[in-house]
């Protein structure tokens, strides 16, 4: 069974107060926080399955570099639009949910709108390329 995949650029603020877990990362990695968003944008994901929340899309795979563990502790609260590293996978809440990813950024955009006919914005074999903007980009969008 043959189905197309659609090309999309997401956006992602990596700004501190955005990527929660950046320095963390870095430290456990000994890279720098640039060299984390480098390597974040510098690949292309397919998205693997939709699950967990509705629009939830498991994407992959993150550089070796970059990948990393859940955290040990999720937290109660991840803001939806958070893009997080989890093992070899990337991937953005699509609402507020509790979560154990590492957050490295956020999006502008609405991955699930329930008042929209296609509820889900992302869908199973798309391709994503990711890029980073600015605070002021972020908060124009």
């Amino acid at each position: 069974m043959a189905f197309s995949s659609r090309k999309i650029k997401i956006p992602v603020c990596y700004a501190e107060k955005y990527g929660l877990d950046l320095n963390e990362i870095s430290k456990q990695k000994k890279i720098s926080i640039s060299e984390i968003i480098q390597l974040h944008t510098a690949k292309k994901y397919r998205i693997y399955m939709i699950g967990f929340l509705p629009g939830f899309a498991y994407m992959g795979e993150v550089d070796k570099q970059i990948a990393i563990t859940r955290k040990a502790q999720p937290r109660i609260n991840v803001e939806g639009g958070s893009v997080g590293i989890a093992g070899m996978q990337t991937g953005i809440y699509p609402l507020d949910s509790p979560g154990g990813w590492q957050i490295i950024g956020k999006t502008p955009l609405k991955l699930f709108d329930k008042e929209k006919d296609h509820t889900v914005l992302l869908q199973p074999g798309d391709e994503i390329e990711f890029y980073p903007i600015t605070e002021d980009e972020f908060k124009n969008y």
